[in-house]
């Protein structure tokens, strides 16, 4: 991919815990993700235990709370899920009137979010997060190795 290419849509990245690498490796997998797909205006990555890893939102934003968010979200999706007698979520999509949030679960129960604008190709975004998916699972793999 050209340099070019690789620094278009990317954000300010963000470790949220220190992992040194491993950190790093999601925060250029989110990077890359924003890349590959113009209209992700915000990543995040929660671990298994609903921690926020990573995110990519903007200066300003409070990144616990939005984690907060995520993680009760999530929750109460996989609780719904369970309750209709549907197992456990592999992806939600919200839409809203500025746009969407959608999230991805990964293995070890996981979760890759993102927000797009309004105009966004959801399909398109989703599709790019399911190829993402290996990448985030690798290095919160190598995150909990160490």
């Amino acid at each position: 991919m050209p340099a070019s290419a690789a620094n278009r849509g990317q954000g300010m990245l963000m470790a949220e815990r220190s992992g040194a690498g491993t950190a790093q490796d999601l925060d250029r997998v989110l990077a890359d993700l924003k890349a590959l797909s113009e209209d992700i205006q915000s990543c995040a990555v929660l671990s298994g235990d609903r921690d926020l890893i990573s995110s990519s939102h903007e200066p300003g934003v409070d990144r616990e709370r939005v984690g907060a968010m995520l993680a009760a979200l999530v929750y109460l999706s996989e609780r719904v899920a369970r309750e209709s007698g549907k197992g456990h979520i592999s992806q939600l999509r919200i839409d809203t009137g500025g746009g969407h949030l959608l999230v991805v679960r990964l293995d070890g129960g996981g979760v890759l979010a993102t927000t797009t604008g309004q105009e966004a190709r959801v399909g398109l975004v989703l599709y790019d997060m399911r190829n993402s998916r290996s990448e985030v699972e690798k290095a919160l793999a190598e995150r909990s190795d160490r």
